[in-house]
């Protein structure tokens, strides 16, 4: 799988640094609070269906009727994926917001800010001790769709699921609300189709399906991964779909490095005692 493409051709990639990083309060087992500031984006605003690729650590929405990437991206990593290691490795993902500056003349202007939404982490199995691979994101605004890891399916159904995690922080202050708490939640359900994957909510209806498709442009026969948001979604939940759609092309890429192991290997992991976590869900 090659994540290694770089922008659009005759694009330069934006010059827009990381985002200085909200302060923490005073638990830090908060994430921060999201400050709105005039002009920003309306995260509750529903948008309509469109489509991204990935070129490098940037994140572009396709345009026009031919499906060019834009000039701009909409989303940033601090790392491209392909360049991760393989150890417990962590990067940010972040949107571009563009706002409405007044210069000292009085001249409106258009200034794009990155804003950081979540980490990404990804820890590669350990087969050798029988401890399988795993894949999470943390919230960087209470706006968010909070923390989230990818895991199997339960026994039964096919396929993987982004689910909800709840801290034990939350679960206390859920239970002192006399709120109940609700194991098992999950944004969406990825399944294989067409040789990608397709992405569904949890009442079963389809909201985007991850495509590889043949560039054959300058310095093509390189497949590209594109997500088709094919409903529309409010700001906040694309964001998250987005940033998990980043996090399963890393496992994906972590999947298609690994060398794949032999008979003899996988009998003597089967004879070991293992290690098991909800959270936890392994190359195959």
């Amino acid at each position: 799988m090659d994540l290694s493409k770089g922008t659009p051709a005759k694009e330069k990639p934006p010059t827009t640094p990381l985002s200085e990083r909200p302060a923490a309060g005073p638990n830090t087992d908060e994430p921060p609070a999201y400050q709105a500031e005039a002009g920003g984006p309306d995260l509750d605003e529903v948008l309509e269906p469109t489509a991204f690729v990935i070129h490098g650590r940037f994140i572009y929405p396709l345009v026009g009727a031919s499906g060019e990437a834009d000039s701009e991206p909409a989303y940033q990593l601090s790392r491209a994926i392909h360049a991760q290691g393989t150890a417990t490795e962590k990067m940010e993902f972040e949107r571009f917001d563009v706002r409405v500056r007044t210069a000292a003349d009085g001249t409106p202007r258009l200034a794009r800010r990155a804003k950081e939404l979540y980490e990404l982490a990804y820890m590669k199995a350990m087969s050798h001790v029988g401890v399988p691979s795993r894949a999470w994101m943390e919230p960087r605004s209470r706006k968010t769709l909070g923390k989230a890891a990818i895991e199997k399916s339960p026994l039964l159904h096919s396929g993987y699921r982004a689910v909800k995690v709840v801290s034990d922080d939350e679960k206390r202050w859920l239970e002192r609300q006399g709120k109940k708490v609700v194991e098992g939640q999950y944004h969406f359900a990825l399944k294989e189709h067409g040789g990608g994957w397709q992405w569904s909510d949890p009442a079963g209806k389809v909201v985007a399906i991850e495509v590889r498709e043949r560039d054959e442009g300058e310095g093509g026969g390189q497949d590209e991964h594109k997500l088709r948001v094919v409903v529309p979604l409010p700001r906040s939940t694309r964001d998250g779909l987005v940033a998990l759609w980043c996090l399963w092309m890393w496992h994906l890429h972590v999947e298609d490095s690994t060398p794949k192991r032999t008979w003899e290997e996988r009998k003597r992991i089967l004879q070991m005692p293992r290690m098991t976590s909800n959270l936890f869900f392994g190359p195959g």
